[in-house]
């Protein structure tokens, strides 16, 4: 009897292992199959829009209401199959992901403060903190509403209001203390661009201690940089 306890035990983990391994490629194929079933609506929507309408007779002014009428609906038809294939193609969220680059060492902070003048949201954290990482969370989703965003061949496909950053302290503690940060998670908000090049750039503007408000403290301060700037 132990013996068959024992086999069916490695019989359930495998058949574990095997369900784990099959569910990335599911997913995989019912998203194929879900764009390939819209796709093909689209294409009949678009088809059947665009079917002429047989005059072979002079047109009343009946006639010339209802060819108005057909050629209001192809429109709305093209725009409809328009709709569907931006959705299907650029709005996807779950082939869009927020850029949030990690900064490390004090030069990695520089450089990424220096690529662009947008405002830069970096955020500290340490990995054993539990706040941190239930911040986290928040932190991706604020980076896909103001930020840039990437398609899964990380490629930008849409440039935010500011550029968002983090900040490992376990990585990093000699470039945390350097900055002064004594609590986590914190997020600082600077101004992009070159110390020295005028209008404060490369500057702190802010820092921010993560409580449960912080989003919508960062949210507020970001609005306000962006609105001193003009943007």
């Amino acid at each position: 009897m132990p013996c068959e306890t024992d086999l069916s035990k490695n019989h359930i983990t495998k058949r574990t292992d095997m369900t784990q391994q099959l569910k990335p490629t599911t997913k995989s194929k019912l998203f194929h199959l879900r764009t390939l079933l819209l796709a093909t609506v689209t294409c009949i929507i678009y088809f059947l829009g665009t079917i002429p309408v047989c005059h072979s007779f002079a047109p009343t002014h009946s006639h010339q209401l209802l060819h108005c009428q057909t050629t209001i609906q192809r429109k709305n038809n093209h725009d409809i199959s328009r709709n569907i294939f931006r959705e299907l193609v650029m709005e996807d969220d779950e082939d869009l992901r927020a850029d949030i680059t990690a900064i490390e060492k004090p030069d990695g902070l520089d450089s990424f403060l220096q690529e662009d003048d947008r405002l830069c949201v970096i955020k500290l954290h340490a990995p054993y903190c539990k706040a941190c990482r239930a911040f986290g969370i928040k932190f991706r989703k604020l980076a896909m509403e103001k930020g840039d965003l990437l398609n899964t061949a990380k490629e930008k496909v849409r440039s935010g209001d500011a550029r968002f950053g983090a900040i490992d302290y376990a990585s990093n503690v000699k470039l945390c203390k350097n900055m002064g940060v004594k609590k986590f998670p914190t997020v600082l908000i600077f101004r992009g661009g070159k110390k020295g090049d005028g209008g404060g750039r490369g500057e702190k503007l802010r820092e921010i201690v993560c409580k449960q408000s912080a989003v919508e403290d960062i949210v507020g301060e970001i609005d306000e940089l962006l609105a001193l700037n003009g943007r």
